[in-house]
């Protein structure tokens, strides 16, 4: 089965954002990625985007926006070339995140996942096809570029295999 994907790339000037991810008007990256999304949607209504790639820096800094703990990194490492390969790549990530004493985020909340559980989680919405955004790093990128995207299948959709991913959770 051959996936392409539809794909909008946006450029920022890294360095116009401090080491918390604000730039000087107060607008944190993660809020600048936010606006990219509804760009992205907006170009191409019938879709929401679903990866987000970028570079280790550039997820860095949307790491920092985020507020996350330094030791969390953002992003999936891309191991079969600059798409995500959605059976392989959770599995060999998956493998080399047992020896790192980092913790991996792959994936954040879409700017379109508005309501909220009792638990105050963002709460999916698979009617509208609103999922979080996966993190993806593509060391290929530059420093500041954003690709957004969403995959298309050619052919029969029956042919779409899911995969069970593990799912983990952590809480302060």
């Amino acid at each position: 089965m051959l996936e392409n994907e539809i794909s909008e790339t946006y450029h920022f000037f890294l360095d116009s954002f401090n080491e918390k991810g604000i730039n000087r008007d107060g607008v944190t990256f993660r809020d600048v990625i936010k606006d990219c999304e509804r760009d992205f949607h907006a170009r191409h209504s019938a879709d929401y985007a679903l990866n987000l790639y970028a570079n280790s820096r550039t997820m860095n800094k949307l790491a920092r926006s985020c507020d996350a703990a330094p030791f969390l990194l953002y992003g999936m490492n891309l191991t079969q070339g600059k798409v995500f390969d959605a059976e392989k790549d959770p599995c060999i990530n998956h493998y080399m995140d047992k020896f790192s004493q980092n913790i991996y985020v792959y994936g954040i909340d879409s700017a379109f996942m508005t309501d909220y559980d009792d638990y105050n989680y963002p709460i999916i919405n698979v009617e509208k096809g609103i999922y979080p955004l996966t993190l993806l790093v593509d060391e290929t990128m530059i420093n500041g570029d954003v690709r957004l995207s969403v995959p298309t299948i050619d052919g029969d959709e029956s042919e779409v295999d899911i995969v069970d991913s593990p799912k983990y959770e952590f809480v302060l």
